[in-house]
């Protein structure tokens, strides 16, 4: 008997076998209990959540001539079998994008006035039924209002945007649920107990199921391909990894923990071992975006922390929670325009490396290119002590320079300031010397995070330094602004200026691009025109 894949195998016979969808499942089965059947059903979600799976055992239900008592087909009589064999006269799966134009649907139509040959109905499920053409769907549209009584519609969707509002109002919707992990998770289970699969690691039930994305037919599509990699139906992480293109659970962990620990060399050097094993540069990427968010996500759960093995130990000892966001935010960013570049690999290796540097960076430090002896070194740092210690000394006190000297004594704060911005310049000759920070609704993490007692305190510190004032005469105050006033106000926070500076720097050598003779002179040879500009900074 030739194979059959898991997602076909193991495809709900009974309503109780749908995963993760009870609230479309107990509403259809009171439906056909109480006699109460619509004439249109529209499923919508995304794709493998169990739609057409459940308007074919819905079909069954409707007409099975020995519906069970707990409104479940039989299974056994001749109308379930026929609509398992396909050849059933009064049940017809459509598909919607092969069979779109109105010659299609005209000839559904004349069909569906003919009595069934056998029950009460005939269903008709169309299938990705947004593909229909609009002259299609006007077609149908009387039909699918007024369908005689024998008739049930079931259309299915992974797209209920494209569809006219004329024909959703016209069926009852159900909207179907991306499937939690925590239940793919069960579900794998019992398939392996059924199938005598074993997994070495409980962890790799988990990651298969994460890697499902909310899908039972992705995530047993996933699980076939691992399968197909073992030869006595053991799954390792070696063997998961390998049949996936993914860097292993351990690898990961060295990885992650170098990132955090600021260890360029070494998380460059598994990065370029990774590359040179062929592991998908795409899925490494979501790899490193997937550690640090479940880091983030378990912050507050130590058990849960300790149980992901996401990192050693000690890798997160120095890092603080505002650095943990940066770090995430930033990759989201730098992975996203970094996989559209002529040369991915090395330009996720600057970035990589970036984020080993970010103190420095942050901290507006220059790094020497040349290696220097440790004497050269020591002098070098001895200097440059020196000169921010003189420095401090001219500063003209603005917000901005106390920010610049605030990123050399903690960054992390540093940066939670920059989300913000004064809402009002500080009058140094007044006392308490009041500043008040105000941050947009969307960034109200940093401004609890500048709330925490340990963190408030050291900052008032650090402004007492600054402006050489008693701590207590630091009147340090933070509030949330309104996305109207934030308008009325033309209040920008820190960040979003640099962000307009670097944008008009970027557009200032956008310009000096383009007006390039040279530019020009090869637009004219080549009969073109420059459609886009990188800019490297």
């Amino acid at each position: 008997m030739a194979y059959q894949v898991l997602a076909r195998k193991w495809r709900p016979k009974q309503f109780e076998d749908v995963v993760g969808q009870e609230h479309v499942t107990r509403t259809l089965q009171n439906a056909i209990k109480q006699n109460k059947l619509a004439h249109a059903y529209l499923f919508t979600g995304t794709r493998g959540v169990g739609k057409t799976s459940i308007a074919r055992l819905f079909a069954k239900a409707i007409r099975c001539e020995n519906r069970k008592e707990n409104l479940n087909p039989c299974l056994v009589c001749a109308s379930c079998k026929d609509i398992d064999s396909g050849s059933s006269m009064d049940y017809s799966e459509i598909d919607g994008a092969s069979n779109n134009s109105v010659d299609d649907v005209r000839s559904l139509i004349e069909n569906v006035q003919y009595l069934p040959t056998a029950g009460k109905h005939k269903i008709y499920v169309i299938d990705e039924v947004h593909m229909l053409s609009v002259a299609a769907f006007n077609a149908l549209l009387k039909t699918l209002e007024e369908p005689p009584e024998h008739t049930v519609f079931v259309l299915a969707t992974t797209d209920p945007h494209k569809l006219l509002g004329t024909v959703i109002s016209r069926c009852q919707r159900y909207d179907f649920k991306n499937v939690p992990t925590d239940q793919l998770v069960e579900h794998l289970k019992m398939i392996s107990i059924a199938e005598g699969i074993t997994f070495s690691n409980p962890l790799v039930i988990k990651k298969l199921a994460e890697l499902g994305k909310g899908s039972v037919r992705d995530t047993l599509s996933i699980f076939d391909q691992v399968l197909g990699l073992t030869s006595n139906n053991q799954i390792t992480e070696e063997s998961f990894s390998l049949a996936l293109g993914l860097a292993g659970s351990s690898v990961m962990r060295d990885f992650l923990s170098f990132l955090l620990k600021g260890e360029a060399k070494k998380s460059s050097l598994i990065f370029r071992q990774l590359i040179d094993e062929n592991v998908d540069l795409k899925k490494l990427c979501d790899q490193v975006l997937d550690g640090f968010y479940r880091m983030i996500n378990s912050l507050n759960d130590e058990k849960t922390f300790n149980s992901e093995d996401i990192i050693h130990p000690d890798a997160l000892q120095e890092v603080t929670v505002a650095e943990l966001f940066w770090i995430y935010e930033t990759l989201v960013k730098d992975f996203h325009w970094a996989l559209s570049t002529i040369n991915p690999e090395k330009v996720i290796l600057i970035i990589l490396q970036k984020i080993c540097l970010r103190r420095t960076i942050l901290s507006g430090d220059d790094i020497k290119v040349s290696s220097i002896s440790q004497k050269d070194q020591s002098e070098s740092e001895s200097s440059q002590t020196k000169m921010h210690s003189t420095s401090d000394i001219k500063l003209n006190r603005s917000w901005n320079d106390f920010l610049l000297h605030l990123t050399q004594k903690s960054p992390a704060t540093a940066t939670n300031l920059g989300h913000g911005n004064l809402l009002h310049e500080i009058d140094f000759n007044s006392r308490p010397l009041s500043i008040d920070i105000a941050f947009p609704e969307d960034a109200a993490v940093f401004k609890e995070y500048l709330e925490e007692k340990d963190v408030n305190e050291r900052l008032k510190n650090h402004l007492a330094d600054f402006y050489n004032v008693d701590v207590r005469e630091i009147k340090f105050r933070t509030k949330i602004i309104s996305h109207q006033d934030k308008a009325d106000k033309n209040f920008k926070t820190k960040l979003e200026i640099e962000d307009e500076e670097k944008n008009l720097k970027h557009e200032e050598k956008r310009q000096k691009i383009l007006n390039n003779p040279f530019v020009h002179e090869a637009q004219k040879l080549f009969n073109s025109k420059i459609d886009k500009i990188v800019l490297n900074d």
